[in-house]
Parts: structure tokens; C-alpha cells; sequence
């Protein structure tokens, strides 16, 4: 059984995944233009097409608790978010073992957390093997920012952890869901 998401407008249900089966716990949030980068600025809002926007809050309201970089939270804004955000940064200490921090929150929020971390923390989730379903939205819009972050997908391919599941086109992106290969078990 799973948790189904609700659509909030007159947005295609196809390009919006319906059902976020049972035994996933960790999804990931990502946008990316079409050289990697993830913001425009000091945000990732310049990047993302109203059809983005949906997907992503309608994938955001499932989780109990989100977790960010202290970059993203100081770029992003969270003071509608209705569930926990939880952010982190490398210093003083940075997490070394993210499967016990993953089952830590879990018990402190409940089992589903989502992740919307830039790519740096997003990374260290991916090669720690606590991301479930990756929902990356590839834009058609360019952002010119240098500064960005760039996410490079030869961790998707080299890792061999992930695969793709499901791609769907809409107006001005390509929205992917990367599944992790033994996701049913931790």
C-alpha cells in the first residue's frame, strides 16, 4: 500500500508519480538545469516552472520531516513548512554515519523524511545508500548563476544504487523518479 499524493490545480496528473509505495521512507527533492546547476541567485525559485512547483510541494506535504543543508535553509524559504526541518552542516561535527542519523530522526519524527539538500549533502545520502526515491526535475531553463552547485549524475551511474523508474515530460522539464535497486530493505 502506499501514500497517495494530492494535486492542488488543473496540473496533468501524469507528471506528478500518484503513489509513493509502501517501504519508502527517504525520498529526495532535486532540480537541476541542464548543466547540473540548482539555483539562480541565492535560490533555486527562478529555476522551477509552475509545474515544478506543484510536484514539489505536493511531494514535500508527505513527508514528517524535512532535511536541508544549512545552505539550502539559508536560501530557501520555510516559514509556511507545517513539518520539522531539520538542517545540517559540516561544521563543528559533520555526520559520519548517516543510516543511524536517518533511523535517529525517524524515531524522533516519524518514518518519512524528506531530503532537499543541495548537492554536496545530497551526495553523502546517495553514497550512504539512505535514498529511497530520488524525484529530480530536469529543467529547460538556464540558470547563469556561477556560484551554483552543480549535481553530477555520474554518482547516479557510477554507484550503481540507483536506476531510473519513470520519466515524464512536461511543458518546460523532465521530471525523473530514481529508485534505489534494494530500497524494501535498510
Amino acid at each position: 500500500m502506499g501514500v497517495r499524493l494530492g494535486l492542488t490545480t488543473d496540473m496533468n496528473p501524469k507528471q506528478i508519480p500518484e503513489t509513493i509505495p509502501a517501504g519508502v521512507e527517504v525520498i529526495a527533492l532535486l532540480l537541476i538545469d541542464p548543466s547540473g546547476r540548482v539555483r539562480q541567485g541565492p535560490s533555486s525559485r527562478p529555476l522551477s516552472s509552475p509545474e515544478d512547483r506543484q510536484r514539489f510541494l505536493s511531494l514535500r506535504g508527505w513527508g514528517d520531516c524535512i532535511v536541508v543543508g544549512r545552505r539550502t535553509w539559508e536560501s530557501e524559504s520555510y516559514a509556511k513548512t507545517k513539518v520539522p526541518v531539520i538542517v545540517y552542516s559540516r561544521e563543528p561535527d559533520p555526520i559520519q554515519e548517516w543510516n543511524r542519523e536517518i533511523e535517529r530522526l525517524q524515531k524522533e519524527h516519524g518514518p518519512r523524511i524528506v531530503v532537499e539538500a543541495g548537492p554536496e549533502l545530497l551526495e553523502q545520502f546517495l553514497r550512504a545508500g539512505v535514498i529511497d526515491r530520488l524525484y529530480l526535475t530536469r529543467t529547460s531553463r538556464i540558470s547563469s548563476d556561477e556560484e551554483s552547485p552543480r549535481f553530477h549524475f555520474d554518482l547516479l551511474q557510477s554507484e550503481g544504487e540507483m536506476e531510473l523508474i519513470e520519466s515524464v515530460e512536461g511543458s518546460e522539464d523532465i521530471f525523473e523518479v530514481y529508485q534505489r535497486k534494494n530500497f524494501s530493505t535498510r
